[in-house]
């Protein structure tokens, strides 16, 4: 089932706002961006291309799964593999930005290194 409507908004709201603390003139360098997958969303960071600069590359670091059932939400985190896997604590979470300042605080270091 996906995320409904009003849910979607807020999420949308809120990483519109996570996308803008980077630096205006940081933002050719580095953004984030996230899209939305049936009922999760996976957030992103893109850079240009180390060898050629007109091709930009992203890296997936987190995703929010929703749970319509509870219509909580839950954190993965990807690993080198490309395999997501469960961030403990983080499971059906009943507001998605409590994930989300999970992300952006990262006391594991695993989001952000």
């Amino acid at each position: 089932m996906p995320i409904p409507e009003l849910e979607m908004a807020r999420v949308t709201r809120l990483l519109d706002k996570f996308s803008e603390r980077v630096p205006p003139e940081v933002r050719p360098e580095l953004a984030y961006v996230y899209h939305f997958e049936r009922n999760s969303v996976v957030l992103s960071e893109r850079r240009p291309h180390y060898r050629d600069r007109s091709r930009q590359t992203e890296h997936e670091f987190a995703k929010f799964v929703y749970s319509p059932r509870v219509g909580g939400w839950s954190l993965r985190w990807r690993d080198r593999n490309g395999q997501w896997h469960r961030y403990e604590g983080f499971e059906n979470v009943p507001q998605f930005r409590d994930v989300l300042k999970e992300v952006e605080a990262d006391p594991s270091c695993i989001f952000f290194g």
